[in-house]
Formats: C-alpha cells, structure tokens, sequence
C-alpha cells in the first residue's frame, strides 16, 4: 500500500488557489455557517439513525458506489488558521463520501473556506494541484471527463460526487495529524 504524505504540514498558500473561489457566500445566515449560536432551532429530522460510524473496513480494490458528498462548514468558534504567506485566514471543512459498501464513509482533507467580513465564510474551496485528499480527487474527477482540473466548478464537481457513480477504491495509509497514528482510509483510485 502507498503511503501517502501529510498534507496537514504543508499548507497550500493563496496562489494555488483560484481567486474567483473566494466569492463571499451571498445572504448567507448565521445558521447555515454553523454558528452554534443559543436559539438556534436544531432539526432533529436531520440527526444522524446510528449511534457512531461502523468501524472502517479495508475496501482495497472494491468498486463501489458513492451515495452522497457532503461539505460541513466549521464551527464559528473553531480558530482561524493563517495561509503559508500569512496573508488570508482559513478554516477546513469536513468533506466526506458515503459509500454503498457495508456504510462505509471516508473524510478527505483539504476542503476550507476563507474568512470574509465579520467573519462570513467564503463558499467552500480547494486547490487544483492535486496535493491534498480534495484536491486529488477532483483531480481523478478531471481525468475522469477529460477535462482540465482549472475548469471545474465545485457546483459540478459536488453534483457529480451526489449522483451516485461508481469508483473503484485504493485503501492509503495516511497519519493522523492530532494523534500521529498511521490510519488505514478508503480512498477513490479511479471513477468507473
């Protein structure tokens, strides 16, 4: 199995992302930014039917359908983080594909929004170098329609991922940046 690099220790600076993703997310609210503010109806239709995840299981080679993608904006109280150059602030997003296998899911890193005033967030971003988790899959998403990664909106990008395609899966060993322990993930190899 390859072992992958921690894209946590190396941040990406501004330039590797497009300026057109740093639009401000119009008439946003500050329940849709995960404010946590006191008052906040919760709805409860949405919480989740099981206890906690099922355990990860090794999917090396299996080809399987992606049910959902889904993006969950940070906490407003998570911190800011500083870009490499110190010029923008960020915080990441929890990115995660659910699987048809055994409801298998799989969080891959590298998905942020940038602070905008009053500490708004931009809509969800990720470079196209393909360095990161997000950025390599868009980029598999890329060769995939033969199309240049520079080129692909994330609305298309997203609504690809929701309309339940195939892929077959590699399983990488990656570390966890908060524990140092070596994790065994489900990764998309190849869209089938």
């Amino acid at each position: 199995m390859a072992k992958t690099k921690n894209e946590f220790e190396e941040l990406e600076t501004e330039e590797a992302v497009p300026e057109q993703e740093f639009s401000a997310v119009p008439g946003v609210q500050a329940d849709i930014i995960s404010a946590g503010n006191a008052g906040t109806k919760y709805d409860w239709t949405k919480a989740p039917e099981g206890i906690k995840a099922p355990p990860r299981i090794d999917l090396d080679g299996k080809t399987v359908t992606i049910k959902k993608a889904e993006i969950i904006l940070p906490p407003m109280e998570r911190e800011w983080q500083k870009t490499k150059d110190g010029t923008k602030d960020f915080k990441y997003c929890t990115f995660a594909l659910y699987y048809d296998e055994a409801n298998q899911q799989e969080f891959y890193s590298g998905m942020r929004v940038f602070k905008r005033e009053d500490n708004k967030y931009s809509h969800p971003t990720l470079t196209r170098d393909r360095k990161n988790q997000a950025s390599q899959l868009l980029g598999l998403y890329a060769d995939f329609k033969k199309k240049d990664v520079n080129e692909i909106p994330l609305r298309e990008f997203l609504a690809f991922l929701n309309s339940t395609p195939k892929a077959k899966l590699k399983t990488k060993i990656v570390n966890n940046p908060q524990t140092g322990e070596e994790i065994r993930k489900n990764f998309v190899d190849t869209f089938v």
